[in-house]
């Protein structure tokens, strides 16, 4: 098979806003098969016949699972239902591969989320528990829950890695957390963003180099990766509008509990940020957030 750095890798998700950054910052993009609901290489995860067809068309040592269902207000207007987009990608979507891996004998990298924790007890390591009160869970979470346990049957040869609040510096298709701040801040429809909220936002830029480091080390298990250093989203928000020449003291402050307490919202966890030694101790060191936002906007102007 070669040593670990040059194992062939089945993208799966490729042209997502983090699956994307994942191809374009990849050492090795010759060993990268990238796949997708359409193109070249198309797979439908949640058909089974079109991700056996995949494998056995395709040469391939490891398949990154970077498709989802990630719109967490869409996901919790569906909850309970299993015939939902979100349970149906997220959860059968998810099985359908892992069964292939198991009968092609492929290790399985799955992308995860901190939103498969309550957020009561946060930070969390990648040993503590997750689920917890799932009334605190969205639906999105809990279909993220479900798949790290179907993963986790696989055996040994898997590898989970949970990030949080993803952000990159430009994407066309799609906004993500970073991009949404600046872009509804621009147009004066900035929600007040939370000051009693604990994150540990995820550089997309570290992806690459974060899986050449875990399959370097053939690790398996769960991983987390995100800002070693905690943050809220108002911090964020106000760091990141000063980088960009705007004018922070125009931020609203506003309370998560206060908006949990409404009937009919979405659950978010209070503190999900994430404890990432395991991953450091591999000599991988996470971006922290300040210095994501540096380097966002250091690519934005290039």
């Amino acid at each position: 098979m070669g040593s670990e750095t040059s194992k062939k890798i089945a993208v799966i998700g490729a042209s997502s806003m983090v699956g994307s950054r994942f191809c374009e910052l990849f050492k090795k993009p010759q060993n990268l098969t990238k796949a997708d609901l359409t193109g070249q290489n198309s797979i439908d995860i949640t058909n089974s016949s079109s991700v056996d067809k995949f494998f056995a068309k395709n040469n391939f040592d490891v398949a990154i699972l970077f498709s989802a269902y990630t719109d967490v207000d869409g996901a919790e207007a569906q909850r309970n239902d299993k015939n939902g987009s979100c349970w149906q990608i997220n959860v059968s979507g998810l099985t359908n591969v892992v069964q292939a891996c198991q009968k092609n004998k492929k290790k399985l990298i799955f992308i995860s989320t901190s939103f498969v924790f309550d957020g009561e007890k946060g930070p969390y390591g990648e040993t503590e528990s997750r689920g917890g009160n799932l009334e605190k869970i969205s639906w999105y979470g809990i279909t993220k829950i479900t798949g790290e346990e179907i993963v986790e049957r696989l055996g040994l040869d898997f590898l989970t890695l949970r990030i949080a609040y993803p952000y990159r510096s430009s994407f066309p298709k799609k906004d993500d957390f970073a991009r949404q701040i600046l872009k509804k801040f621009e147009e004066s429809s900035l929600y007040p963003m939370f000051t009693d909220q604990i994150i540990s936002p995820t550089f997309a830029d570290d992806l690459a180099p974060a899986v050449e480091t875990l399959l370097g080390s053939n690790s398996s298990g769960i991983f987390h990766l995100g800002s070693p250093s905690q943050t809220t989203p108002y911090d964020f928000a106000f760091e990141l509008l000063k980088t960009y020449g705007k004018n922070p003291s125009q931020l609203k402050k506003g309370s998560l509990a206060d908006l949990l307490n409404g009937h009919g919202r979405t659950p978010r966890p209070v503190n999900s940020a994430m404890i990432c030694d395991k991953i450091k101790s591999l000599g991988f060191e996470p971006t922290d957030w300040k210095e994501g936002i540096q380097k966002m906007f250091a690519q934005s102007k290039n």
